[in-house]
């Protein structure tokens, strides 16, 4: 890791502005969880996004412990306490015999608690060293996943010419924190963990922004159906 004082202004700001900008994608799901807890249904809302929140948040911040890296850790903080809100609420909205989440939400408590009760144990008994190499390596396959998941979006807005499944703010809030990060990574932390997935992550949300400059979030009429206008 580099020091504070041999960083250039702009890397500085760069690591300074990161958490926040983290702060800003978990602030993202506020709005719909609060949907949740007015109309007491979760609809046809996955589970995934808010378990793996919370297990990737709690991975990270294992890391930063190990690393002493404190801007992992204040942000991924603020990161867990939400999607540990948002779980939450999800889970008493949601039937307990609720499948597709995908799995129940049985499957979703126990498989991220075993996996942060792994984590803990690894830090604990193993040396630091090897420790959070191990950890960062997971936190980063999970990380990757995380970003990965608009993918399925972009294929979809490709297909059909309409960029109206992906919301503008949360794919400009993520291209920021993304490119934040990736700055902090490469030259600030020097982290292959840090910067890695989210290399990949600005990558996808560039790729969001493309597709939503090129169709819109309207339909694109084929060119045999378009009206013409009228002439007087």
């Amino acid at each position: 890791m580099a020091s504070t004082a041999d960083l250039p202004v702009w890397v500085e700001a760069c690591r300074t502005l990161a958490p926040a900008a983290a702060w800003v994608v978990f602030l993202s799901p506020f709005s719909t969880l609060r949907g949740v807890a007015r109309s007491k249904t979760v609809g046809g809302l996955p589970a995934l996004p808010y378990s793996s929140m919370v297990l990737n948040c709690s991975l990270w911040i294992i890391y930063s412990v190990l690393k002493n890296e404190p801007t992992i850790r204040y942000a991924n903080s603020v990161g867990l306490a939400l999607g540990t809100y948002y779980f939450y609420v999800f889970y008493n909205n949601c039937s307990p015999t609720a499948t597709g989440l995908p799995g129940t939400l049985k499957d979703h408590v126990q498989g991220t608690g075993l996996i942060v009760a792994v984590a803990l144990l690894i830090a604990v008994l193993l040396p630091r060293d090897t420790a959070s190499e191990l950890i960062g390596k997971a936190a980063v396959i999970f990380c990757v996943i995380l970003f990965a998941s608009p993918l399925s979006v972009l294929k979809e807005a490709i297909m059909t010419k309409s960029a109206k499944n992906i919301p503008l703010p949360f794919a400009l809030a993520s291209t920021v924190n993304t490119l934040l990060w990736s700055v902090s990574g490469v030259i600030a932390l020097r982290d292959f963990n840090v910067y890695f997935p989210n290399l990949l992550g600005l990558a996808c949300s560039v790729a969001q922004l493309v597709v939503i400059s090129m169709y819109g979030s309207g339909e694109k009429k084929n060119t045999s159906e378009v009206e013409l206008p009228l002439t007087r």
